[in-house]
């Protein structure tokens, strides 16, 4: 084993992740290193090009962090011994702000949300927090909700979308009335504060149900301060934001990783002794967090419910986000509680919007359809040959989410990436990579639908395609695969470009990855050589 093996978690480590959702670490590189990496990144754009995803290339001894076995081992741990660096990075500049409020990341990094609401809760997706300068409070360090991983938060995300559209309006009048200038470097803080000024003038009922409703999560929330060289991992959904305004008169930078599961576990990848849950087991989570952990192992949660099904279904419906998601969970651990989840999932969505139906209710039940895995199998597979294209999308997104799990779906299922429909075609590549990952070989209908994907019109489609190759590795390389990659490292969209390069280089061929690093080579940025 490397040398990182030392830092592998333990199993108290591994159970205390999936419960508060993080981890805090300390960089074993000197103070000088920090020192250095904080200068670096000054001058550097937040969302520009010399900036944002273009972190590395601009300041690469970044990786030395990255790389330190302390930080390798705790993600091998978290991920599997075979994850990868995403794509998507960014450092978070704040000075002169205020606390940000609190969400949760952009979906379209890890995985697009079903109905726009669910989210899957296994761990494929860490992020990783970096601070290259102490960050007390008066620094305004990023603040988190410990245990708000798995929750959803139904009212507050309601609002959130309606003040996020008026924010939107405001700041488009504003972009309108100035030249572009003013929106350039720490300039844009400038109008962003001129939008909240008048977001709040505009809409003061708007602001107050926000507050309202916000307040619990704000009392939840903790900083994460530290010295240079702090560093957190973080499941990629935990609830956070910036915990308190920047007082220091200086620059706080906060870097942003990401980094992604290749493989569904097979056995612990940390150092496990006993597969004994020693974590919370009276929580209304505690039916999640038993879950996870079994999957963690590669085992399946054999755990059992002590409520009637009758207690359960009257917690599913409880406003209560954690009670209601606990409560799906325990469904699905029965055959009768699986008839409710069922009776209650977006499979059964009103046929038309003036019906009544409550979506994110719906959308709870379906996370304990995936908790049933193979149970939930016949139903599913009952229905989505009749199914809408809405349905179908449905279906095959919680099949994706069951990946292994759901081996036999796959003749049902691989038919449908030839859909006329965009979202269905979207959703099933991504579900065909997912299902298929573990198995030795891939049926040529489905190496033909990956094949057939990267060249569709479709972004998104093209870049679920690229991402399942890339966990399929060799098993999924043909000339066809490579040409289609090889095409797609000049796509219009960064997503696809992305992974396309780890595709390539992820299908153990000299050809794909002589052409990757060709790739590489000739768009590698070196900001100190002069003319």
């Amino acid at each position: 084993m490397d040398d990182s093996s030392p830092y592998l978690l333990n199993d108290d480590a591994m159970q205390r992740f999936i419960v508060d959702g993080y981890l805090k670490l300390t960089s074993n590189l000197p103070r000088e290193y920090h020192t250095r990496m904080y200068d670096e990144l000054e001058p550097l754009d937040e969302t520009g090009p010399r900036g944002h995803n273009n972190l590395l290339p601009c300041v690469p001894e970044l990786r030395r962090m990255l790389e330190e076995p302390k930080i390798v081992g705790a993600l091998t741990s978290i991920l599997g011994p075979n994850y990868y660096l995403h794509f998507h990075r960014h450092d978070h500049v704040n000075y002169p702000d205020g606390a940000q409020p609190l969400h949760k990341d952009s979906d379209d990094h890890s995985h697009r949300a079903m109905d726009g609401l669910r989210r899957r809760h296994a761990t494929r997706h860490v992020l990783l927090f970096y601070y290259p300068q102490d960050t007390p409070i008066a620094a305004g360090p990023t603040g988190i909700v410990p245990r708000s991983q798995y929750v959803t938060r139904r009212v507050v995300d309601r609002l959130k979308k309606e003040s996020d559209q008026r924010r939107g309006e405001i700041l488009q009048e504003i972009r309108e009335g100035m030249d572009e200038k003013a929106f350039v470097g720490t300039e844009r803080f400038k109008r962003y504060a001129e939008m909240e000024r008048e977001f709040t003038v505009r809409h003061p009922d708007l602001v107050e149900q926000i507050e309202k409703t916000s307040a619990p999560w704000e009392e939840a929330k903790i900083p994460l301060t530290g010295d240079a060289g702090t560093i957190t991992l973080a499941h990629f959904d935990i609830v956070h934001g910036r915990y308190t305004g920047n007082v220091t008169g200086k620059q706080r930078h906060m870097v942003k990783f990401l980094f992604t599961r290749n493989e569904e576990p097979r056995a612990p990848s940390w150092r496990h002794t006993s597969p004994e849950w020693r974590g919370p087991k009276d929580d209304t989570q505690s039916p999640i967090w038993r879950h996870i952990w079994s999957w963690h192992l590669g085992t399946t949660d054999t755990s059992k419910t002590r409520r009637t099904v009758d207690d359960l279904t009257t917690a599913l419906v409880s406003p209560d986000d954690e009670t209601a998601i606990g409560s799906a969970y325990e469904l699905g651990t029965t055959s009768a509680g699986l008839d409710v989840l069922f009776g209650h999932s977006l499979l059964n969505a009103p046929a038309r919007p003036e019906d009544t139906g409550d979506l994110h209710l719906r959308a709870i039940a379906a996370y304990g359809i995936v908790r049933a895995g193979e149970a939930a199998l016949p139903m599913l597979l009952s229905q989505i040959e009749n199914a809408d294209a809405d349905q179908q999308v449905r279906i095959v997104d919680l099949l994706g989410d069951m990946a292994t799990k759901a081996a036999d779906a796959l003749a049902a299922i691989t038919p449908l990436a030839a859909s006329p429909h965009i979202s269905v075609r979207r959703a099933t590549i991504e579900a065909l990579g997912m299902i298929t990952q573990q198995q030795k070989t891939l049926d040529a209908a489905v190496i033909d639908a990956f094949t057939q994907a990267l060249g569709d019109h479709d972004a998104i489609v093209a870049r679920n395609a690229t991402f399942a190759i890339a966990q399929s590795g060799a098993k999924a390389c043909s000339l066809a695969i490579i040409d289609g990659l090889n095409a797609n490292l000049f796509h219009s969209h960064h997503h696809v470009r992305g992974w396309s390069i780890e595709a390539l280089q992820q299908l153990d061929d000299p050809r794909a990855l002589s052409l990757a690093l060709r790739h590489l080579s000739a768009a590698r940025w070196d900001p100190g050589i002069g003319g």
